[in-house]
């Protein structure tokens, strides 16, 4: 089996004490928006969750091998692990692999993996210790998805699509948008999500906000995201600028 990669000293020490880690956490979501600032994510660069699960899944010759089809975080917003389609071309049907983030290498090509024909099975997704007793099926967007609540992620961790495309609320309008990106650390901590608002106005266009939701405030099947802020904060903050966001997928 493989053994997934540790975060950062400081996420693994609140991944061990679930008490400091709430603590933290709520403080960090009470912060205020004028706080907030886009310059440190637009020079630190990083990834969008839309450019990973657009990109292709490359072998380690460079040979096209599948897609990516999920992500999957644990509850300090850190990818463990990405889930890919591949194998077509190996004349075995496709297959869903889980593939450890420690072994995925992004370049502008996409992403390339250490699967091969020859070891796909022991990448396969059906097997993962970590993803236990997955059962997942294709939708019309072509994402995966569990078929029955929490069976392919479990309590620890949680998938990106559980909250792309989710609703957004501020604290006066249960309506102020909907998530339409999230963005990652070159090392693959979530920072922030996208929200377009869904009254266009002047000046209006999406805007990020930090994210703190898992397990503060937030859980994987929740009817919307709260945003713990208010009207008039939401409009100071600027629209984010995609054109100054460096990426290594885009």
């Amino acid at each position: 089996m493989h053994v997934y990669a540790d975060i950062d000293s400081s996420l693994s020490q609140q991944q061990t004490d679930p008490n400091n880690l709430s603590q933290t956490q709520h403080v960090q979501a009470t912060r205020p928006l004028n706080e907030w600032d886009y310059s440190a994510i637009y020079e630190q660069s990083g990834f969008r969750a839309e450019a990973l699960l657009e990109a292709t899944v490359f072998s380690p010759q460079e040979d096209e091998i599948g897609e990516i089809v999920n992500i999957v975080l644990d509850q300090q917003n850190q990818i463990v692990t990405v889930i890919a389609e591949v194998g077509g071309m190996w004349d075995s049907g496709d297959r869903h692999v889980a593939i450890p983030w420690d072994e995925v290498e992004l370049y502008e090509a996409g992403i390339k993996v250490p699967v091969r024909q020859e070891n796909v099975e022991e990448y396969d997704l059906f097997t993962n210790v970590t993803i236990d007793e997955a059962y997942i099926y294709k939708q019309e967007m072509e994402r995966v998805s569990t078929v029955e609540e929490d069976v392919a992620t479990g309590p620890q961790t949680w998938k990106i699509s559980d909250i792309i495309d989710d609703y957004a609320s501020i604290e006066s309008e249960k309506g102020y948008g909907y998530i339409t990106d999230a963005l990652f650390t070159n090392n693959g901590i979530m920072q922030a999500i996208i929200v377009k608002p869904l009254r266009e106005e002047p000046g209006s266009g999406p805007r990020a906000f930090p994210f703190y939701g898992y397990p503060e405030g937030w859980r994987s099947g929740s009817s919307h995201y709260q945003l713990p802020y208010a009207s008039d904060e939401v409009k100071e903050l600027p629209v984010f600028d995609y054109d100054n966001y460096e990426s290594v997928l885009d």
